[in-house]
């Protein structure tokens, strides 16, 4: 089976979601970690609304709903975020990674697209371990762009929430 392609960001509850959904479905993904939605995590992702539709997509029950509903409050004045809901007719269990992988499909249907999720690889270890001082090069990273700090997959998935560009990268830590 061919993987889906999704135009926006999934915005899950957790790493099970992303790992199930990722077997068939190609995005950006954004965990909250089920209830922690710190500033930092609001503050990007409201940079993240002005470069992508942002999609939530958390489980069908009480701790989902409760995410779901703070973000939208959180987040609906300045974009609007799509929510999607799942029926209980359709869960095994209590969460997406138990979802059939149909109701996903037929859940995110209207955010597919024929085109390819671009992923650059900014090789951020190479970068960072290269430069005069990698903590420093790092914090720029994360400063200019307004990351939530973390290792470096992380931070580089942020930057491809953000659609930052290798070049733009590159950019930036040579004027530093």
């Amino acid at each position: 089976m061919n993987k889906i392609n999704i135009d926006g960001v999934l915005i899950v509850e957790g790493k099970d979601d992303v790992s199930y959904l990722s077997s068939f479905v190609n995005a950006l993904f954004f965990t909250t970690n089920g209830y922690d939605l710190s500033e930092e995590k609001i503050a990007f992702l409201l940079e993240a609304s002005k470069r992508n539709k942002l999609i939530i997509y958390t489980d069908p029950d009480e701790a989902g709903e409760m995410i779901r509903n703070r973000l939208k409050s959180l987040i609906n004045p300045v974009f609007e975020a799509k929510s999607l809901k799942i029926t209980r007719k359709f869960r095994k269990k209590s969460g997406i990674a138990e979802l059939e992988k149909e109701e996903v499909i037929r859940a995110l249907a209207p955010f597919t697209t024929q085109e390819e999720i671009k992923r650059h690889n900014y090789h951020l270890s190479t970068i960072i371990s290269l430069s005069g001082d990698p903590t420093k090069i790092k914090e720029t990273i994360v400063n200019n762009y307004r990351l939530i700090d973390g290792n470096n997959k992380f931070i580089e998935n942020q930057l491809n929430i953000l659609r930052v560009t290798p070049e733009e990268l590159k950019e930036l830590i040579s004027g530093n």
